[in-house]
């Protein structure tokens, strides 16, 4: 099997270390992907946890790929 990795992708590090980003937000960083059928409940889910999460006091963000097609 051949390694194909794209040649035209490159890493850009940012100005912030992850260090202080944790510092100043008071929290690492994670991101969860919820995969599965069409109208399998992932949306649903996920706002529930956003709120769940914004409730306790942690910081979320909710990104729905029907939103970022939506424009």
């Amino acid at each position: 099997m051949t390694d194909r990795r794209a040649t035209n992708i490159h890493w850009h590090e940012g100005n912030i270390s992850r260090d202080e980003r944790w510092r100043a937000l008071g929290a690492r960083g994670a991101t969860l992907w919820f995969t599965g059928l069409s109208a399998s409940g992932k949306s649903t889910i996920a706002s529930a946890l956003e709120q769940a999460l914004v409730h306790r006091g942690a910081p979320a963000y909710r990104l729905d790929g029907d939103n970022i097609r939506h424009g």
